[in-house]
């Protein structure tokens, strides 16, 4: 059974809230915050991965990195 971690709603593990504290600040050092706006950050932390395609490739970049 899947338990998905809801943005706003869930306390997210370590390292996706690291990540989500780097994407928000990557993007604010672009002046592209407007980016993020309507993005949401719910995650499967049983697959390990964003359930948002786009949050999900920069998660995938950010793991390997």
């Amino acid at each position: 059974m899947n338990a998905i971690l809801w943005d706003d709603e869930s306390i997210f593990p370590e390292k996706v809230e690291l990540f989500k504290n780097f994407l928000k600040k990557y993007f604010k050092s672009l002046d592209s915050e407007e980016l993020l706006e309507d993005k949401q950050f719910h995650y499967d932390p049983e697959k390990d991965e964003f359930l948002n395609p786009e949050i999900q490739e920069y998660y995938y970049l950010w793991s390997i990195a």
